[in-house]
């Protein structure tokens, strides 16, 4: 699950503009860089603390993941702020809060900590420059760092610090225009052959204890097969973007693979008003629709102008 998080509100500088393209062989060589990092998120077992730096926020969580007989198990747990595990078995995930916190329910976040990641990447190549951007160190581990950025400004990019030996990500960077909107990065990691299975349990344990189970792709996708027809249709999206889901209560979700967008329809008088703002590198832009008694949201991991964009272009279905 750690295959799954990023952050801050950081400046960094980096080399050449957002669009520029990068040589044949260097590209060649950094997608072979993300299909070994690809593997090592499955494949590797290890154990180790990292930070999550997402705009003002900041978490400190610890990992434990092995791979055994083709199975992934993995225990992720929050160590600071409110007490929070995320047990998982392969796609399977559970979520425990103490002091049965039910907390907004969530889903398991996408982006570089998910095996698909660089699966997906290459799928839309065409939307974004990938190359080698030099050599690194992260928790005491020599690191190859990889460039992704979009050749259009309707999407983030990424930078990756990758471990030399084994692929495996160390740290990441969401980025827009040069600044860093959220930050993943270990601070000490094991790479083991084995893991003890004590350390795989569940340590927040009791009738105090709030459960609840992660959303999947796979969830999404089989919740989709049962809605009702649309009433609303987005008439665009940036390139790459598809729509993977049409959840109950009218709102519909779309990815590129690597970020995700969500749209929502709902009646003005259970709406947040107008509002725009942004959160590390999640965007939230809500407004009335214009000639309707409807209120449009749309949430993701987008830049603004790109969300306003979307918005702009729903418009009711006529059958």
């Amino acid at each position: 699950m750690l295959k799954r998080l990023a952050f801050t509100l950081l400046l960094i500088p980096l080399s050449g503009y957002a669009g520029s393209e990068q040589t044949a062989t260097e590209q060649t060589e950094a997608v072979a860089w993300l299909e070994k990092m690809g593997v090592a998120l499955r494949e590797e077992s290890y154990a180790g603390t990292f930070i999550y730096m997402r705009g003002p926020r900041f978490d400190t969580m610890q990992v434990v993941h092995q791979f055994k007989e083709g199975e992934e198990f993995e225990r992720l747990t929050n160590i600071s702020g409110a007490a929070r595990e995320i047990i998982r078995h392969d796609e399977h995930a559970v979520c425990l809060h103490a002091g049965n916190d039910s907390s907004v329910p969530h889903a398991l976040p996408r982006g570089p900590f998910t095996q698909s990641f660089n699966r997906n990447l290459v799928e839309n190549l065409s939307n974004y420059n990938i190359g080698l951007h030099g050599v690194g160190r992260i928790a005491n581990r020599p690191t190859i760092r990889i460039s992704i950025s979009p050749k259009n400004r309707d999407r983030y990019g990424y930078r990756l610090w990758l471990d030399q030996k084994t692929g495996l990500l160390l740290r990441s960077n969401l980025v827009n225009n040069g600044r860093v909107l959220e930050l993943f990065q270990f601070t000490d990691i094991s790479i083991e052959k084995t893991i003890a299975a004590e350390l795989l349990t569940a340590s927040i344990v009791g009738e105090d204890v709030f459960e609840h189970e992660l959303l999947t792709v796979e969830n999404v996708l089989a919740e989709a097969a049962t809605q009702q027809p649309p009433t609303w249709k987005v008439n665009w999206m940036p390139r790459g973007f598809r729509q993977v889901s049409a959840p109950n209560g009218g709102g519909m979700v779309f990815t590129d693979g690597v970020a995700t967008l969500s749209v929502f329809i709902e009646k003005r008088g259970n709406s947040l008003g107008d509002v725009q703002t942004t959160v590390g590198g999640t965007v939230v832009l809500s407004r009335p629709i214009e000639g309707s008694l409807e209120q449009i949201t749309v949430v993701g991991e987008v830049p603004l102008d790109t969300a306003k964009r979307v918005a702009e272009s729903v418009k009711p279905v006529i059958y």
